[in-house]
């Protein structure tokens, strides 16, 4: 099968009643290579077809022996009802007379699952797939392109929406493209039902949303994000999202939409959808609380997702055209409606969220910066508790969120792998509970891994490594290289030659290179007076201090306050 533009990637649906066959066949077998798409396992027939009465498959693939209904019965029901799906008997070892019949059932062929390597089993998907190919008729090849075409013109609503919000407003003077407000595009009034999601992912993998079960869906998206996992869901959550809109554009017909009514269905993010209503007449409020709840409803029954909605007012427009600046109002609308969400898991709450000014924006943001900048783990630690402290009244999480990107900018800070795989899931926190995790599982993680450049390396002998960490417990008191060398049961003078081959600096140098670390800490964060500082790193001579802080940092103490100041 060619690729590009044109490819046409047949849908794969597999039955086996055992966990471990089921994740086999989804997680080691490259099918987007072989031109399919895998859209799940399922558990047993019922499950399967129930899968397929939302998805017809192009090609089955399904064990022999299941509880209930075996693999030959589901075949013979699935060549009944659905002609056109092409099936594989997987067998094991002995069960060649149930092959027998399989083929005399008219299946396509029968792999022993046991024996084949995931190359075989490709391999012998593929041929079943080229005889495949040649039967799909003209219309069928032409309605999945339309679909391929549907989702290119999705996914192009999507990013414009972005950049509606995210710009810097040049785009609100555009005129909206007419296709896509189709319906709406002559109203006189107009009014926005944003309605949002919370979904659970899959506990097996899975590369469509559709083809899950309730009982499938079982870890939380947002948890998932929290606890720094590379989220592999965002592809299925903007698949859920199209899926959506396509069921509600169909259930929200022209009769239940009223006479003279229309409706545009536009994406917002990959969890939210802005269905704009447009109308002759100004529509009643009770309509719209109608509308709303069957879109709601369609939304919940769907891959176990817990909708939140928000009805905003109807605006006559008279003879305004559609201009960015008037969808961008109603998308600003609809999220601020849904924001009160983010702080309850249950009904809308009636609060009031706080906007952040550019002033508090600014200095948020400059505090959390110079501390990863000096890798200064308190001050970090200090910058980023306003970030999950709850206000009255609380943020936006609209600032939130925006405020968490401009902190944590890679090409402004240094940080950690596992911290800039997480970026991209910001946008995902969608309750305050899972942003709070989020933050704190990010700190430990920044922290972690400050202290692992701070410690000697693990080729580092173990006596040095335990010199080293004892020196940065006690920066403060009086260090000597004898009592060291004692306590790690080395002679002093070979202790200190020790010292200086696995470190790379004598002992000396080292403990005030630790002392001025701290104490460009404190000057920085603290009010302590200079020779406050020099006695709290354990030096007595003020003097003394100020000479070895010039040379480690290249200016004075006092200098250096004021510079921090």
């Amino acid at each position: 099968m060619g690729r590009g533009d044109e490819t046409i990637m047949l849908k794969i649906l597999m039955v086996d009643d055992e966990k471990w066959v089921r994740e086999r066949f989804a997680q080691r077998i490259p099918w987007s290579d072989g031109g399919f798409t895998f859209m799940g396992a399922a558990s047993s027939a019922k499950e399967a077809i129930s899968m397929i009465e939302r998805e017809v498959p192009n090609l089955l693939l399904t064990d022999i022996t299941m509880p209930n209904m075996n693999g030959l019965e589901l075949a013979a029901y699935v060549r009944k009802r659905w002609p056109r799906v092409r099936i594989v008997i997987l067998t094991a070892y002995g069960e060649f007379e149930y092959a027998r019949q399989a083929i005399e059932l008219g299946v396509d062929n029968y792999l022993i699952k046991l024996a084949q390597t995931p190359e075989q089993i490709l391999e012998a998907c593929r041929k079943v797939a080229e005889d495949l190919e040649q039967e799909l008729d003209i219309d069928l090849k032409l309605e999945m392109r339309l679909k391929l075409e549907r989702e290119k013109e999705w996914a192009k609503k999507r990013q414009w929406t972005e950049r509606l919000m995210d710009g810097d407003g040049s785009m609100q003077e555009l005129t909206v493209p007419g296709e896509w407000l189709a319906g709406v595009e002559a109203a006189s009034y107009v009014t926005g039902i944003t309605i949002g999601w919370r979904v659970k992912g899959s506990s097996e993998v899975s590369s469509n949303v559709s083809s899950k079960t309730s009982t499938e869906l079982s870890m939380d998206t947002n948890t998932k994000i929290a606890v720094g996992q590379v989220d592999p869901l965002l592809e299925e959550l903007e698949q859920l999202q199209s899926q959506l809109a396509e069921m509600l554009d169909a259930k929200l017909d022209a009769q239940m939409l009223g006479d003279g009514n229309g409706l545009a269905i536009l994406p917002l993010q990959h969890s939210q959808l802005l269905l704009v209503i447009g109308s002759k007449r100004e529509v009643p409020a009770f309509h719209l609380n109608q509308l709303a709840r069957m879109a709601q409803e369609t939304v919940n029954s769907y891959a176990s997702a817990k909708s939140i909605v928000h009805i905003g007012s109807v605006e006559e427009l008279g003879k305004q055209r559609w201009t960015g600046k008037l969808l961008a109002d109603l998308i600003r609308k609809g999220r601020d409606g849904l924001a009160a969400y983010f702080y309850s898991e249950g009904e809308k709450p009636s609060i009031v969220l706080r906007r952040l000014d550019a002033q508090q924006t600014r200095e948020w943001t400059a505090a959390v910066i110079k501390a990863l900048q000096r890798e200064n783990v308190e001050a970090f630690r200090e910058a980023v508790t306003v970030m999950i402290t709850l206000g009255v009244p609380p943020i936006h999480p609209g600032d939130l969120l925006r405020l968490t990107r401009q902190m944590l900018q890679p090409e402004l800070v240094k940080l950690p792998d596992t911290v800039i795989a997480k970026l991209s899931g910001i946008d995902r926190l969608t309750t305050w509970n899972t942003y709070c995790e989020w933050w704190l599982t990010t700190i430990d993680a920044v922290c972690e891994w400050w202290n692992q450049q701070a410690q000697p390396p693990v080729t580092v002998r173990k006596e040095i490594q335990w010199m080293c960490r004892y020196i940065r417990e006690h920066y403060q008191t009086d260090l000597q290289l004898a009592e060291l060398a004692k306590l790690v049961h080395m002679h002093p003078s070979y202790a200190g030659q020790m010292f200086k081959q696995e470190i790379g600096e004598n002992f000396l140098e080292y403990v005030n290179r630790v002392r001025m670390e701290k104490a460009s800490e404190m000057l920085e964060r603290t009010t302590m007076k200079i020779y406050e500082v020099s006695g709290a790193v354990g030096i007595s001579d003020y003097r003394y201090f100020c000479k070895l802080f010039k040379s480690h940092t290249g200016v004075t103490p006092t200098q250096y306050k004021s510079k921090m100041g």
